[in-house]
This record gives C-alpha cells, structure tokens and sequence, in this order.
C-alpha cells in the first residue's frame, strides 16, 4: 500500500507516540525476519511505515510508544539514496513528515538538501507552501548545492517536466518567496564554481522570471562579478543583461567598464565583441577604461574579435596600443588595420621531421620490479615493454618480481571484469608475473590474431635461455639486421613466435653488410630477398611456413592488392523530442581486408580484420609494433572504432592512442592512415581533436601524408562533418613547426571541393587568409582562384574571398 503524500497534513494532527506505535506494530515481522540484502529489509520498512500511516488516517488507536530504534538509521540511508538517484519517487515527502512529527531527526546536510531536490515529488509548490520551516531553513540552500550525477535541479526538471522552475514562479507569484531574493540568488549562484550544464538552471530560472529593467539594475554589482566567469555561457547571460540596463540608460558605467575585460577574451566570439559593443556605449565619458577594455580584446585568438578591439582602439586615437600587440595579431588582421608587418614570413615549405619513439635504456636488474610493476598498471609504453621482455628473459630474474606477487593477483582480477576482459594488457602482463613465479593462471581468450601472437611471445619468454630476437634497438620499433644476427650467434634454437617478431621488425637498411652463412634460411632470404624455389604444398624448406611468411613480410610494405580498405557511407538518424524532429548525419565506415579466411597465429599481419567498435586499450601501441613496415595493419584493427568518434561525444581512450601511434609510425602509410587523421580533425571532442593535430603535424609537414589526400577525404564526408571543427583543428595546426604552410596546402586543395554556400566556410577562408599572409603565399592556384571568384555578394565569406584575390 504505496503511502500518499496529500494526507500529510492529517497526520500531523496525529501524536507522535501514537504514529510511533502504529510504526512499531506494523514492523514486528520485518524485524524479526531475514534478508540478504540491507535495501530488502529497507523496503519492507518503508511498506510498514505506509501502511501504519494509513492506520492513523483510518483512526486506529493504541498506546503510546517511542519511535523504534531503526527509524532515524533507515531515515539516513533513505536520504543518502535519494540525494544520489532521480527515481526515488516521494522518498523525502516521506521522511520529512516523520521528521515534522519528531520521530527523526536527520542532519540538514547537503544530502538533505538534494534529497528534497530529487524527492519531494509532485505538488511541489503546494508542500512547500504548507511548510514554512523548510522553505526557510532548506529551499534557500538549493542555491549553494550543485548536486552531480543523476540529482540536481537541472536534471530533474529536465527530465521531470520543470516541477522546480514552476515552483519558483508560482511561489515568487503569489509571495510566498521574496522575488527579489530569488532573482538574486540566481545570479549569486551563477557566480559560484558549478558546472555549466547546471548552472543553466540558474540563468533560465531568472529569464523566466520576467524581471524587470528596474529589477536587474538593482543586481549590477552581482553582474558584474559574472563577467569573469569560468562559464562562457554565464558571461554572455551578463553581458546580455547589462547591455538591457545601458540601454535603459540606468548603468553603472565606470564599475562596469573595469570589470569587463575578461568579458573580452572569453572563448566563445561572439561573447568577446558583445563586450567590445557595451564599452563602446557605455564609455563615452571614460574613454580610458574603454582602451583597456579593448586593449585586453586584442589578445583574443579569433581575428574578427581582434579586429574589433583594434578599430575601436583606432577610433580612440590609440594606435601605440594596437601596434605593441602587434606580434599577438592575426596577419589579415594586421593588415586591414594597416599595421606594418615586420616578422619575417614563414618558409613556404617548412621542413619538418617525423620524431619517431626512443627506445628505452635497458632494464637493470635493480629497476626490473619498479619497471614492471609501472606496466602492471599501465602498458601503453610498447617499447618500455619490449625492454622488460628483454630483461625477464634472462633466467633468475623471477626473484625481483616476488614482491609483484599481490600486485599482479589484483590486476588479473580487477582487468577481468573490465569491458575489455582479457583483452587488457596489463592483464597479459601479470599473467607473465605469475607464471614466472610458478603461479598457476586461467587461460586467457583473444580476440585479434595479432594480440594472440603477442600473448604467445609472452609464454614462450622462458622456454629458451638465449636473449630474445624481436627487441627493437632502433627508433620507431625496428630491430637492425646487425642486431639480429649477433642475437642469432648466441641463439641455439629461436623461439617460434620471437623469430617471426624479428623477422617483421628487420629494418630495411644495412642488409646487404652481412653475409647469411650460418644463418637460420628464412633470415637468409629476408636479408637476400630470394626465396627457395623448392617447395612442398604447405610447408617452406628448413624452418615453419610462418618464418618465410614474416621474411616476406619483412621486405616492405603491403601489395596494392593486399591493402585494407575503407568506405564511409551517409547516414542520417532523426527522432522526435517535445514534438520538434532532431536530425544528426553522420558516416558510417566500414574497414575490409582482401581476401578471405583466417591466418594462424604465427601469421599476425596476414588478413587483419577489424570492427566497427573494439576496444583495445592498451594494446594500441603494441599492436602498432607488430610491423613497422606498414601502419595499416595496426590501423585495420584499430580505424573503425576510431572514425566512429567523428560522430560520437563520448571520449575514448582508445582514439588519442590511436592516432599517438599512428604519428610515431615509422612505415608506409596508406588510405586508412588518411582516413583517420581526416577523422581526428573533425572528431566531436575537442581533446581527440588534439591529439589529430599533433599527428597532423608529425606527418604532413614532414611529407609523409600528402595535403591534398587528406583535403579529399574531408571534402567526401563534408555534409557529415562540420566545418567549425575543421576551423579550430587547422588554427591549432598552423601554430606548429611546418604547419602553417601544410595548412595552406590542405585548403587550397579542400576549398574547392566544397559548395559555396558550404556551412562555416567564411572561417575556413579566415584561416586561409591569415595562413596565406604568414607564409607570404598569395593565392595563385587556378583552380581555387576560380572557385573564390563564385563567392560574390556582401556575406562575410564573399568579403574575404576578395580579400584573398586581390
């Protein structure tokens, strides 16, 4: 029998002993009975409680008695719970009329507080008009506790029908609530640290209060505090509330002139001139607070803001202003306000070097256990990896890991039952721990042919006391043929999977210095290149089929016909909210492999197939070793996923690894490389986006991926990836060694492929401007002379075009 809440106000008329009896009654078999979990036990209280609550309302009578000793524990569990969930229903109404009759009294804590946010429930105005103490000691308080997750005022309105905003309003309506106050706690709390999905409920509380000019000028010095908000909304929400005051000709200017530079530099561009626009009306008398307001302006990194500061500024006649900043002005803004540009222009070709990875120091037998013991929590360091294999290869080393023993149980443990199971490096890791301390381990299940060759090469680490063959000494991952054959003298029998690991690692230079007598055939043909002519069907001559496999494999990249592919089909997805239809395009790829059929294990980059969705962790960089002939191997398995992330606002772990791997890849790279630099620039979380631009300028400037390739498949997914993206990646871009001038490239090439009416091209045409100027090109290239010449008219982008013609 669910307890109604509207009866309150009878109950109240009920004695506290009475109800506490009733209580008591109804919750003798609950005490007395067992549960396995404390909340079963909960519950059967709470339907106790309903149902002796409904005894008083019927008039039941019996003696008096104490409250029992469990209410005010269920009390505070009942509120720690609704302070943490949206669906706890009326949990508070509830405890607050226990409270109200004295048989609890919990602490009026910040749970308190967002326990009535969450649970009050329905008829909130109509419950906190009848109870005056809490509207006095409580509701005020919603104003200094942000809540999180699930509980706060904006997501419970959000997805309960605004119960809370209607409150407000109806209560300011008809006084119970001072308006005043209400309007100025609003503000007040949009000064505070909230975060700013939930400090929007504050700013349309007050919108939807309707104040007055009258009311908002009484709030000025609250206001003005906002303008250095950490929020780029709250500042615009100030900003647009003392531009309404100025107007009315009722603003504070000098106060208001002197705290609004922050205003000018917040991120948002149309925020920052919204500032320049109020110190230009509002300081005609304090022309000097208006120069500092537009000399912070300047520092702004979008050149439209620049510009505005810097005309206002000129207006002013403060010139000396503008030019010292000089340095910190965009080119096109240098040059519409006539300022002399003096830094030397950029090299239309800067040269750039891809940096490839160190390899490590190796591992001493002192800093075996620290080294491994980092890799037990993260193994993301491939090479660090590679030189702790080294180092527990050598026999007796098992002894420093002793103390790694309760380490290694945990992480085994604690990897399995996280969404990538035993996909998890740091797993594979302390399964090696344990076995070398004779420590039994379940079998572990891979789901990639090169993660399973990986986990073989950790087995069969002790099955030979030889050091091992596939450690790389050389930067990027490869193993130098001098160093493989001097491992090879001190080699009686390879280990299986290490040979094909240091077959596919043999760097391509310095072969020819070494003679081949003595070596195992398939390192023979590797450094020759010559395979035996006689073969029997599935097997190669002196040695397994999968060493001659790796030898091949070792002489260069993928055959055209061999290469994976990638193919990005338009999608669209539409769903209805409040009877408003939503649209999101996206791309959905899907990555293929020629051929058919599985490889064996020992065959790891034959046929790599990867999924639309797969996380790989740590693997990501290990897996980017396998083969440092050829980044689309790693990129077959990793591509999917990542390209996915242009339509997603999830952060992945598993996208700035990929794209951190991809950057210090030392071998060929191809369409899938392309494809998810392309897609890293265009990515829907800005820190994704960073990481594309770090491996943007490690491998386009340095030449390894071509400009135009990467403008072609930008311009082929255009419609599903916005171009606002593109405008900040390329500015971030422009700011790296090369980069500017590979901007350049990548727009000329990408503007025309592009309609003229494309969404967020006049930035697009900022940065070619500004990047054209720096590097001191000129526009010359026909094609995009001709494209620009379309761009007529008196839009922002059509201005810009002729500026880029003249």
């Amino acid at each position: 029998m669910a307890f109604d809440p509207l009866s309150s106000d009878q109950l109240l008329q009920v004695s506290a002993g009475q109800l506490a009896a009733l209580i008591s009654s109804r919750a003798q078999h609950v005490t007395a009975a067992s549960y396995e979990e404390t909340s079963q036990r909960d519950q059967a209280y709470i339907n106790a409680i309903d149902e002796a609550l409904h005894d008083a309302v019927d008039g039941h009578e019996v003696d008096e008695a104490r409250a029992p000793a469990w209410l005010d524990g269920l009390a505070r569990r009942e509120l720690r719970t609704a302070a943490s969930t949206s669906w706890s229903r009326d949990t508070f109404a509830r405890i607050r009329l226990l409270e109200r009759l004295g048989l609890v009294a919990p602490e009026r804590d910040d749970k308190y507080v967002l326990a009535m946010v969450s649970s009050l429930g329905a008829d909130k105005a109509a419950k906190l008009r009848s109870d005056p103490d809490l509207v006095e000691t409580v509701l005020w308080r919603v104003f200094e506790v942000e809540g999180g997750g699930e509980v706060s005022l904006t997501n419970i309105d959000r997805f309960g029908g605004s119960g809370w905003r209607l409150a407000f309003l109806e209560l300011t309506s008809d006084g119970t609530l001072d308006r005043a106050r209400v309007l100025a706690e609003c503000v007040g709390t949009l000064g505070r640290d909230f975060a700013a999905y939930r400090a929007g409920w504050y700013a349309a509380t007050f919108l939807a209060l309707e104040p007055s000019v009258e009311e908002t000028a009484h709030l000025q010095p609250g206001l003005r505090r906002l303008l250095s908000a950490d929020v780029p909304a709250t500042v615009a929400f100030a900003l647009k509330q003392l531009g309404r005051v100025q107007r009315a000709g009722l603003l504070d200017p000098e106060d208001t002139l002197a705290a609004l530079p922050p205003a000018t530099t917040v991120k948002a561009k149309g925020t920052a001139l919204e500032a320049l626009r109020l110190a230009r009306a509002a300081g005609s008398d304090f022309p000097a607070a208006v120069v500092q307001v537009a000399t912070a302006g300047l520092g702004h990194p979008h050149a439209d803001v620049q510009r505005a500061a810097g005309e206002l500024l000129s207006a002013l006649g403060h010139r000396a202003n503008l030019e010292a900043a000089e340095a910190e002005l965009a080119p096109s803004v240098r040059q519409d306000l006539g300022i002399a540009d003096r830094s030397p222009a950029l090299p239309a070709h800067a040269s750039a070097t891809q940096v490839l990875a160190e390899v490590p120091a190796p591992v001493t037998s002192h800093e075996l256990a620290e080294r491994t013991a980092a890799l037990l929590e993260d193994a993301s360091d491939a090479l660090e990896l590679e030189a702790v294999l080294a180092a527990l290869a050598e026999p007796g080393t098992e002894l420093r890991l002793t103390p790694l023993r309760t380490r290694a149980r945990a992480v085994l443990a604690r990897g399995s039952a996280t969404d990538d199971g035993d996909d998890w490096l740091p797993g594979q890791v302390a399964r090696l721990v344990l076995t070398l301390l004779d420590e039994p381990v379940r079998p572990t299940t891979l789901e990639t042919t090169a993660a399973r060759f990986v986990a073989r090469r950790l087995q069969e680490l002790r099955t030979q006391t030889s050091p091992l063959l596939a450690t790389p000494d050389l930067p990027g991952g490869w193993v130098s043929p001098a160093a493989l054959v001097e491992r090879l003298a001190r080699t009686s029998q390879p280990r299986h999977h290490d040979m094909i690991a240091a077959l596919l690692r043999l760097h391509p230079d310095g072969r020819e210095l070494h003679g081949t007598e003595g070596l195992p055939p398939a390192v023979a043909g590797a450094f020759r290149g010559v395979e035996p002519t006689r073969r029997r069907p599935g097997r190669s001559p002196s040695g397994p089929e999968a060493w001659w496999v790796a030898a091949r494999r070792s002489r260069g990249p993928y055959a055209p016909e061999e290469t994976p592919q990638v193919a990005g089909e338009l999608r669209t997805h539409r769903w209805q909210d409040r009877g408003r239809e939503g649209r999101f395009t996206y791309v959905e790829f899907t990555v293929t492999t020629p051929g058919t059929g599985g490889r064996p294990d020992d065959q790891p980059v034959e046929r790599p197939v990867g999924r639309a969705v797969f996380r790989l962790g740590d693997w990501i960089p290990t897996l980017a070793t396998v083969w440092p002939h050829d980044a689309e191997h790693f990129l077959a398995l990793t591509a999917a996923g990542m390209l996915s992330a242009t339509g997603s606002t999830d952060v992945s772990r598993d996208v700035p690894r990929v794209l951190d791997a991809l950057a210090r890849h030392p071998g060929r790279l191809g369409v899938l490389a392309v494809h998810v630099v392309a897609a890293g620039l265009s990515a829907a979380q800005r820190e994704h986006r960073l990481h594309a631009v770090d491996a943007f300028l490690d491998l386009v400037p340095s030449g390894r991926l071509a400009a135009g390739d990467i403008a072609a498949t930008l311009a082929r997914h255009a419609e599903a990836w916005p171009a606002v993206r593109w405008v900040e990646s390329l500015t971030a871009v422009s700011h790296g060694p090369g980069g500017a001038a590979a901007v350049v490239d990548v727009l000329t090439a990408l503007l025309p492929q592009l309609p003229t009416n494309h969404r967020g091209l006049h930035g697009l045409l900022g940065v070619l401007r500004d990047e054209s100027l720096r590097c001191a090109r000129p526009v010359d290239d026909p094609r995009l002379r001709q494209w620009l010449g379309l761009l007529t008219g008196s839009s922002a982008a059509a201005r810009t075009a002729r500026q880029l013609l003249r």
